[in-house]
């Protein structure tokens, strides 16, 4: 999918001091009237938003984020599909590129709707910088999250009959990879202390789940028992999320047009391991893309183990 920079009608100012001329924002090519409808957006008061890149454990806290808001009905997760559930703010418009229905799926949702978005914050609902809504961020190590990138898109089409290690060189080709991470997840870091932000990521939630969950649940007020808190563990567990038709975006494959889609499949819950790209990338491709999101980070004054919350305690959460 082709992306080129767009420029937003205006940048969260109120929220962030900084260049926001020079922050690059990437999107599909001809959707600035598509991005113009979501700078104005209109939300509803109690709309819960879940905002990662790709693959960032986006799906499992989604999941999460569901069963609280709606007082853990494990039957009622389980008996539909999780982009029907939450959707994809993006997603209509990316497969259908129709603008007319591209917000059909979060306008016939009832309250309390959770919606996911792989948006950076400058492109998100103006209405979000007022904070008053909840909003959950998920980060997770640049490198996993790529890996798994790859073989979503391979089951997709988009990366079919081409080897992980094309497709990293190829990324790694590019300017933009190690600042579309670091850069997307900083901006809402910066934010990790605000009430209406929780900030985690993907390694924490592998380290302490069941800490995640009691945060989360306080974040929302939405307090849990003990047995319901024994069935999320369960239920959000690897090898239940795993096997979960539901949570592996079965109906997102169906929707896709691309030529090459489903010729190769991968599950969608496939390792869902902490530095499992180790093992997967090349040394020498590991060196240079750690060395290109060193330089990202120096430039934002953040280290990756802060921004994975790796550090120990947090101010917050």
């Amino acid at each position: 999918m082709d992306r080129v920079q767009v420029t937003p009608r205006s940048y969260p100012t109120n929220l962030i001091d900084k260049d926001w001329a020079n922050r690059k924002l990437l999107f599909r090519a001809d959707s600035e009237q598509f991005l113009g409808l979501v700078h104005d957006l209109k939300l509803r008061d109690d709309d819960v938003w879940i905002v990662t890149l790709p693959k960032c454990g986006t799906t499992w806290m989604q999941e999460l984020l569901w069963l609280l808001l709606n007082n853990c009905d494990f039957q009622g997760a389980l008996a539909k599909d999780q982009e029907l559930r939450t959707p994809f703010l993006e997603f209509k418009y990316l497969v259908f590129k129709d603008l007319n229905r591209a917000f059909e799926p979060i306008e016939e949702l009832k309250s309390p709707r959770l919606i996911k978005s792989h948006l950076p914050l400058a492109l998100l609902p103006s209405k979000l910088w007022e904070g008053n809504h909840k909003v959950i961020y998920v980060f997770r190590s640049p490198l996993d999250s790529c890996v798994s990138r790859y073989y979503h898109g391979v089951t997709f089409g988009f990366h079919y009959g081409k080897s992980l290690h094309e497709y990293f060189d190829e990324m790694l080709a590019t300017d933009d990879f190690a600042t579309e991470f670091i850069e997307h997840a900083h901006e809402f870091y910066q934010l990790r202390n605000e009430p209406w932000v929780f900030y985690t990521s993907f390694e924490m939630m592998k380290k302490d789940l069941r800490g995640v969950i009691n945060d989360v649940s306080r974040f929302l007020d939405k307090p849990i028992n003990d047995q319901q808190m024994e069935q999320l563990l369960k239920h959000l567990s690897f090898a239940e999320m795993k096997k979960n038709p539901t949570t592996n975006h079965l109906w997102e494959l169906a929707q896709s047009r691309h030529k090459n889609a489903g010729k190769e499949t991968h599950s969608f819950v496939r390792r869902g391991a902490v530095n499992g790209y180790k093992d997967e990338l090349k040394p020498e491709q590991i060196e240079k893309a750690n060395a290109r999101i060193q330089e990202v980070l120096a430039k934002n004054g953040v280290t990756l183990d802060e921004l994975l919350l790796l550090n120990g305690p947090q101010d917050k959460h």
